[in-house]
């Protein structure tokens, strides 16, 4: 349903560093909502997806945006270790089949005290979502994985990545989310035969037109201050997102041979 989410935000653009030096790397980058919010402060900004189509969407939105698009492995990113001050992974774990892997990727390439600005679908919804709906379980390319808040912290930290905030976001998202699969558990309705056939629906499903008036009731909703007053108070009680901000953490090795270094040099 890209008119849920193309309007939406799942991290907070001022924490992005800013400035022509600051490099910023968005994993999963889907259509370019987020890194077109990095771009917009000035960053050196690389979108990296899987999907090659996914790509060209984004290059669409992004237009002339100095924003550099790589098809890649979430599990192999083709970077030198320690050269972005920040990444966004926004909405992507949840579909990789190693995310440890990736997670290890970021952590490698942040530079120590670096951002990671992240979000997965809460469980809070995720749990009733998959339990009413078989279309949203069982989607070629979709959630192979829930997490609860507790789970994904320690999966992080052990890449050597430490959560210091988090918050619930996207209530309007979730009730649109909870209609579908509400509506996909009540209608009587042929299954699909086979996975190639659930595969062709999904395709057309996704690549359908989405029509422009609620392209732009979305974007309305975006900039609406009691919409968003209703999304804050909302998420505390059915959210779709959790979000949450980590920093990669100082290797402990360094840290005594920065320590050393110091008294060598006050000696």
């Amino acid at each position: 349903m890209p008119e849920i989410t193309s309007a939406k935000l799942s991290i907070q653009p001022d924490l992005l560093p800013r400035g022509r030096r600051a490099r910023v790397l968005d994993v999963g980058c889907g259509d370019g909502r987020h890194i077109l919010a990095a771009a917009a402060r000035g960053c050196f900004a690389i979108g990296v997806d899987y999907d090659p189509g996914e790509l060209r969407k984004a290059r669409a939105r992004l237009g002339g945006a100095p924003v550099d698009l790589i098809a890649a492995d979430a599990s192999r990113l083709p970077f030198r270790d320690g050269v972005f001050e920040a990444v966004i992974c926004t909405e992507t774990f949840e579909h990789l089949p190693d995310d440890t892997g990736a997670m290890r990727e970021i952590a490698r390439t942040l530079i120590e005290g670096g951002l990671l600005h992240g979000a997965v679908p809460s469980h809070f919804t995720e749990i009733p979502y998959f339990t009413l709906s078989q279309g949203y379980r069982d989607a070629p390319g979709g959630h192979v994985r829930i997490y609860a808040p507790q789970r994904l912290f320690e999966k992080l930290s052990r890449a050597g990545l430490a959560v210091t905030e988090m918050r619930y976001v996207h209530f309007v998202d979730s009730l649109a989310w909870l209609r579908f699969c509400l509506t996909d558990f009540l209608r009587p309705q042929r299954r699909p035969r086979t996975d190639f056939e659930a595969a062709v629906l999904v395709a057309v499903a996704v690549e359908r037109p989405v029509p422009t008036w609620r392209t732009r009731l979305r974007e309305g909703i975006a900039r609406s201050r009691f919409i968003s007053a209703v999304e804050a108070a909302g998420a505390l009680v059915w959210p779709k997102s959790l979000t949450f901000v980590a920093t990669k953490q100082a290797v402990r090795g360094t840290l005594r041979n920065k320590q050393r270094g110091e008294v060598a040099a006050e000696l």
